[in-house]
């Protein structure tokens, strides 16, 4: 073979493989807008979790919860046709109808026409195109640099920050108890190995023990305490416990000790607590005060005062 034959080989697959390329991105762009409902709600879907940074799940859960209105589309389509057979063609004859809707410039309508079906299936497979480019991009199969899978995560995770961070400032967006009676920390940012949620929440026995809230100065340290302690009350006094006795002590103190102190009581009261007093403005705390017999249980040392009994003090040592 000469060199010219083999350039005009080469030539001659090039084209070929360009042009059956063209050829799929032509029919896939022919069925995009022959299906045009669907690819709507699927594009309107797709750019969403792209640009809020959620998993594809969030968009499977949107369209379970537009599925009511697909059935109640069903169900005023049996009773007007029944038929089955007819009911089954309901989508397609509405499809076709929407397309003289929009001749007729009346794009409103259309859309209401093909909605009850186009926009549960078209967030299904929206999902369905967004977990395949996470896949993609993350596995290398996509992205033009090496750096791709890295680029593509450090975006998504702004995203996913920022829509956060305002889920936290929206009013009410965060409550203090989920409804199964969880004290909800703050919104969540990215769930590796569990199932995501919009907000991230605790149990409130988690309280009762040490806790340890690490953070540089203005990262919510304090404002994550405050939604804790609001928190912890209004989950044990949901169950029809009595009402507990929460004390906090600001070791660090400064002038803005009162406007802290302030807000809590202001959070408290809203997670029903009657009365919070404010130490030493309204509050006394003295030992002293304290009736004999508990004061002497309180300054009591361990192991010197009172003595055990010496039948007690037996049975310890033979335990031991």
């Amino acid at each position: 073979m000469s060199i010219w034959s083999w350039l005009k080989l080469t030539a001659a697959l090039w084209l070929i493989r360009k042009s059956a390329k063209t050829f799929g991105w032509l029919l896939v762009t022919a069925a995009a807008i022959a299906a045009w409902p669907l690819t709507i709600a699927a594009a309107s879907g797709y750019l969403a979790a792209w640009l809020r940074g959620w998993p594809p799940s969030r968009l499977w859960h949107a369209a379970a919860w537009a599925l009511p209105m697909t059935a109640a589309y069903a169900i005023g389509q049996a009773l007007h046709l029944r038929a089955w057979q007819a009911v089954a063609l309901a989508p397609v004859d509405d499809w076709s109808h929407a397309w003289g809707l929009l001749a007729a410039h009346s794009m409103l309508r259309a859309g209401l026409l093909v909605a009850p079906v186009a926009v549960p299936a078209g967030l299904a497979i929206g999902g369905l195109l967004w977990a395949w480019r996470i896949y993609a991009v993350t596995t290398g199969l996509s992205g033009r640099t090496p750096a791709a899978p890295v680029m593509f995560d450090e975006r998504q995770w702004r995203h996913q920050l920022r829509t956060a961070r305002g889920r936290v400032t929206a009013p009410g967006a965060v409550p203090l108890l989920t409804a199964r009676g969880l004290i909800v920390t703050g919104a969540t940012i990215r769930a590796i190995g569990h199932r995501w949620r919009p907000v991230h929440s605790i149990r409130a026995a988690a309280l009762m023990r040490h806790c340890v809230i690490v953070g540089s100065s203005g990262s919510g340290k304090t404002n994550l305490m405050m939604r804790l302690w609001a928190g912890w009350y209004a989950a044990v006094t949901a169950r029809g416990a009595p009402r507990p006795l929460l004390a906090a002590l600001d070791c660090k103190g400064g002038p803005d000790a009162r406007v802290k102190a302030e807000r809590t009581r202001r959070l408290l009261h809203g997670a029903g607590a009657r009365r919070v007093a404010i130490w030493p403005d309204e509050a006394r705390l003295s030992l002293w005060v304290l009736p004999p017999q508990d004061l002497a249980v309180l300054l009591r040392v361990p192991g010197h005062w009172p003595p055990p009994p010496q039948g007690r003090q037996e049975g310890v040592d033979a335990g031991q």
